[in-house]
């Protein structure tokens, strides 16, 4: 490449330069990076709400769980009739379930409990 062609490169490159900071584009460059990185401060707000939602969702369960464990060791040593129970769980959930004859879920973990307790 000669001399003259290495002074009209550096002119066209030099002129593109001039046209696109005219034009704003590095400002838009900027504007984007600022985005960018607004965006990936609230991500990472999301991840850590997230994961402390997976940890009191946790710790729910496991107060849960711990709870049927205790509830089934009482349930062996008072005998419970089953009627009684489904229509607890009738009365407790009937309105929040919006069936009349209550949660099938309640019922159906209700009787699983029972059942253990049985066993």
């Amino acid at each position: 490449m000669s001399d003259q062609d290495k002074v009209l490169n550096e002119r066209a490159s030099r002129a593109f330069i001039e046209h696109l900071e005219s034009q704003g584009f590095f400002q838009q460059i900027k504007d984007l990076e600022s985005s960018l990185g607004t965006i990936a401060g609230e991500l990472s707000k999301f991840g850590k709400a997230a994961a402390q939602r997976l940890e009191e969702t946790e710790n729910l369960a496991a107060h849960v769980l711990a709870l049927q464990s205790v509830v089934t060791v009482l349930a062996r040593q008072v005998p419970l009739v089953a009627d009684d129970v489904v229509a607890e769980v009738k009365a407790r959930t009937a309105e929040l379930s919006g069936d009349p004859e209550g949660s099938r879920t309640v019922q159906a973990i209700a009787a699983d409990i029972l059942a253990k307790s049985r066993a």
